[in-house]
């Protein structure tokens, strides 16, 4: 079963190598998002500051991993990077990828997602 369409310079041969890698890829994903949850459930619990400062910043290490692997996943599965670009939960002028972009800035990012590049 495909789960997504990768790029290959041979588009007759089936990369199932990358297809793998995909869905390792997504499965890395859910886990960094179990444990953003589960660092923040701690947090949310503990008085200490000393511990509280350092699972905010194991957390916001998850985040970036969470951050890397969907760029990465943007890259390398391009039906991905079709639904990154197609963003039905605004207004197309009020889009953070558009058709207007330049080519390097058509792929979604977590940052340009908050106004930063």
């Amino acid at each position: 079963m495909a789960y997504g369409k990768t790029e290959s310079k041979n588009e007759s041969v089936k990369d199932t190598g990358l297809e793998q890698v995909i869905i390792m890829l997504r499965e890395d994903l859910i886990g960094e998002l179990e444990a953003i949850n589960q660092y923040q459930a701690h947090i949310d619990k503990i008085d200490n500051d000393e511990v509280r400062g350092l699972l905010e910043h194991i957390r916001d290490d998850e985040k970036e991993h969470v951050a890397e692997i969907t760029h990465l996943l943007a890259r390398i599965d391009v039906i991905q990077r079709e639904k990154f670009a197609e963003d039905h939960t605004v207004a197309p002028e009020e889009r953070v990828v558009n058709e207007s972009s330049h080519d390097d800035e058509k792929v979604a990012t977590i940052g340009n997602m908050f106004g930063k590049k």
